[in-house]
């Protein structure tokens, strides 16, 4: 075991040895002298803060823009981290990045351009440049002087950007050093970094008090806006058993840890409309580091996953040191916060099958603004018409409206068998009535959240029914 953080910032290895284990990445790096690191929101929506995380993948680094307000200061160990102090080159030139801001300028008063130039940074490392992958890249970072407009042009006239000289050594180097797991102390306080799933399950056994990590956009919030400190954190982040996806053939086996950014590219085929829902799910830079497993451990009523896992039949794999268990996704969360994990047991995966021939999926999220916010109420929909245009199976799913996600049993009767018409939505408001109990709070009434999940079902409808005659979109609309 290892008792020391082994980074690489800016080119320069760095051992930690001092430094609360709670603490997040942005306070350490501004307390060493790395400024252009920004503190905003604190709650990873502003992206002022944001830094490139190279991850080792093959015989490099994946850089990927993060928020590092919300990342554990240990969630560095075996990464290399890049900020704008260390993008220049060894000469001191301006890298292409920053002189592109400058020669297009991209930039005003430049609280939000650190940000920004990482961000764009990790997207010249990926492929494609679409202006959806340009405007989806740059969603996370707020700019209020200078104005969209020229970033969104140097974003289009980048150049694709290739992998430094030294990346592949520097990659390998990190591997080294970090084979080994992490037992991190410091302050009182502990965080242990396990790479094999039955090392997590001893840890969980000994000490089901601790916090389970995977990629903090959640966890963060309890330290920098609820000012929660924990004894002890188990991180999942580098667990095999936790961090990959495997293809069934007909489903998809999806790690706890993966982060969204891996998820989304992997079912953007095979569940547009889930992936769709995935991609408001934050900006990039929380894609890049939350998870399935840290969204349903949650258990919030709002979490946007859960009901597109439970309309779409998931099932998830639960893990002790006892044994294994697979549960519906619907099972999981028992009440407000709640949910059926025993002490010692952890979520291990995720079992997403893909759609049975005929079937149509449809995934919905009000909110406040489309991007980036909290829901207000979700909905998730499977449904299959017959020969006859009757509604052969449904499953439905709603977020927002109970103190847990739940699934609409009562719904799902009322209309089974029904021809799937107009008269059929008749039926929907009783129906509902006892499927779901919302509450009032500041994103919505009791009352308005009853009326928008009957509206979805009609949206449900307006997308689906006689789809010959003129499907229509309501996002279009």
């Amino acid at each position: 075991m290892r008792n020391t953080i082994i980074t690489n910032i800016n080119g320069r290895d760095v051992a930690i040895t001092d430094a609360p284990p709670d603490q997040m990445a942005l306070a350490w790096l501004r307390a060493a002298g790395f400024i252009s690191v920004k503190e905003g929101c604190g709650e990873g929506d502003c992206g002022a803060c944001t830094v490139a995380l190279g991850i080792p993948a093959g015989d490099g680094l994946d850089w990927r823009e993060v928020a590092s307000c919300l990342l554990f200061l240990p969630m560095l160990d075996g990464r290399a981290v890049l900020t704008v102090e260390g993008l220049s080159g060894s000469d001191g030139a301006p890298h292409p990045v920053q002189q592109a801001m400058s020669d297009g300028f991209g930039t005003q008063c430049g609280f939000c351009s650190p940000g920004i130039t990482m961000s764009l940074f990790s997207m010249g490392r990926r492929t494609g440049k679409s202006d959806e992958a340009i405007f989806d890249g740059l969603a996370g970072n707020l700019c209020r002087c200078t104005g969209y407009r020229p970033i969104l042009e140097i974003a289009r006239g980048l150049p694709a950007l290739t992998a430094g000289a030294g990346e592949a050594g520097l990659a390998a180097r990190l591997r080294g050093a970090t084979a080994e797991p992490l037992s991190y102390s410091a302050g009182g306080r502990s965080y242990f970094a396990p790479t094999a799933l039955a090392d997590a399950l001893d840890f969980r056994a000994a000490h089901p008090e601790a916090w389970l990590l995977a990629g903090g956009t959640d966890l963060g919030l309890a330290v920098t806006k609820r000012h929660q400190h924990p004894d002890s954190v188990l991180s999942l982040a580098r667990v095999a058993e936790l961090t990959g996806i495997k293809d069934q053939g007909d489903s998809l086996t999806i790690g706890a840890a993966v982060p969204y950014a891996e998820i989304l590219a992997a079912v953007r085929h095979r569940h547009p409309q889930f992936a769709d829902l995935l991609r408001r799910i934050g900006a990039s830079q929380v894609r890049n580091q939350g998870t399935f497993g840290g969204n349903l451990g949650n258990a919030s009523p709002i979490g946007d996953s859960l009901p597109g896992l439970i309309a779409l039949g998931a099932t998830l794999l639960l893990a002790s040191q006892r044994g294994q268990r697979r549960i519906a996704a619907e099972a999981l969360v028992t009440g407000y916060r709640a949910t059926q994990l025993a002490k010692d047991e952890m979520l291990v995966s995720v079992q997403l099958p893909d759609l049975a021939p005929g079937d149509l999926f449809r995934a919905y999220k009000v909110a406040k603004r489309r991007d980036q916010d909290i829901s207000t109420v979700s909905a998730a929909f499977c449904l299959r018409l017959d020969e006859q245009g009757r509604v052969g199976a449904l499953r439905a799913a709603f977020g927002g409206v109970a103190d847990r996600p739940v699934r609409a049993h009562h719904l799902e009767a009322a209309l089974q068998d029904q021809p799937w018409t107009p008269a059929a939505l008749t039926a929907v408001q009783a129906a509902l009535t006892q499927d779901i109990a919302p509450r009032d709070d500041l994103r919505g009434s009791a009352d308005y959240r009853r009326k928008v999940a009957v509206n979805l079902v009609t949206r449900l409808w307006h997308e689906t029914a006689g789809a010959a005659e003129f499907p229509a979109s309501l996002d279009s609309l």
